[in-house]
């Protein structure tokens, strides 16, 4: 197996797990990454502040790792939809990367200035979700096998969630869309670390 071959699945799986980390640090919050209630956010956050670290922290690593997994998606496969899917997915994970700290910030702030942290971490959000919309819709026309139709679900399930900065039903679908193209990472990680064998 080659070292970058390894590497890129390694990249993957440590992104999948430190995106789950993060999720799971948020479960007891009142509607994180969601317009629905910023304010119930914010309280969360200064409620549970090592939660808040944890997230933060496990969020904005494991998108790193993510946008390198992309890049290295790209680069493996070197064709025109494998490269438009490895530059969406990159560039969304790290511009998402650079607003996931913020919760962080939003504690030691006035409460306005703390909501306006979380709704500019909300709206990167939304464009990652975009991004990787379009990212794994491109993954459908360069992947071969079957889990192209993975990734395709993926997308298609992402694409409303865009708009979760301004709509709490688009953020909500994040709970089903997440986990798809979470899985799709996982799968096509694993697949990457069993190549060349």
């Amino acid at each position: 197996m080659t070292g970058s071959t390894r590497a890129i699945g390694i990249a993957g799986l440590v992104g999948v797990a430190l995106n789950i980390v993060a999720v799971v640090a948020l479960q007891p919050f009142t509607s994180p990454y969601s317009p629905a209630d910023v304010p119930g956010w914010l309280a969360s956050c200064a409620q549970y502040p090592i939660r808040t670290a944890v997230s933060s922290f496990a969020f904005t690593f494991g998108l790193v790792a993510l946008a390198a997994f992309a890049a290295g998606f790209a680069a493996k496969l070197r064709t025109g939809p494998a490269i438009v899917a490895g530059v969406f997915i990159g560039l969304g994970a790290l511009l998402d990367a650079a607003g996931t700290p913020a919760p962080l910030v939003a504690l030691n702030t006035e409460p306005a200035i703390g909501e306006a942290f979380l709704r500019f971490t909300l709206l990167l959000d939304a464009t990652f979700n975009g991004c990787i919309a379009i990212g794994l819709i491109a993954a459908f026309f360069a992947q071969p096998g079957k889990l192209r139709w993975l990734a395709l679900g993926a997308g298609i399930l992402s694409g409303p969630v865009a708009f979760q900065w301004a709509s709490a039903d688009a953020a909500r679908l994040l709970a089903l869309a997440g986990p798809v193209w979470l899985a799709w990472i996982t799968a096509t990680s694993i697949g990457l670390l069993r190549t060349e064998q």
